[in-house]
């Protein structure tokens, strides 16, 4: 992932990159924002790829029918990832989600889950950024 950056993300943002990525999804993805101000461009790679595997993810495995990002700062960066899916999803050693935490991690950032077995779920990705 380190020195990747997709060219939708030079030319459009990390806003419309995540858009781009929710119009290809196979099933309705809703996004949202109130992001101001640039993000810097390793932390952008790394959250577009964040978003675009838990997003894969939710196609592949959660069973929903629908799904929806949001895109907020200041403060950190803070992306919400949700579905209306089966649920039980979890960040276990070796899995896909264990792997997005561990790369977020190399910019102090973190990914959260809450995933109940009733269904639903809600993956929180948070990443501190200066100023």
């Amino acid at each position: 992932m380190r020195g990747i950056h997709p060219p939708v993300l030079a030319d459009r943002g990390l806003v419309d990159a995540v858009r781009t990525i929710a119009l290809e999804a196979p099933l309705p993805v809703e996004v949202a924002s109130t992001l101001e101000g640039l993000v810097p461009m390793p932390v952008e790679s790394a959250v577009y790829f964040a978003v675009s595997e838990l997003l894969a993810n939710v196609a592949k495995h959660a069973r929903a029918t629908r799904a929806t990002v949001d895109v907020s700062r200041p403060g950190p960066l803070v992306v919400v990832v949700s579905d209306d899916g089966a649920g039980g999803a979890a960040a276990a050693e070796g899995s896909g989600l264990a792997g997005i935490a561990r790369r977020l991690g190399a910019f102090d950032g973190s990914l959260t889950l809450e995933s109940p077995a009733d269904g639903g779920t809600v993956a929180t990705i948070r990443v501190p950024l200066a100023g």
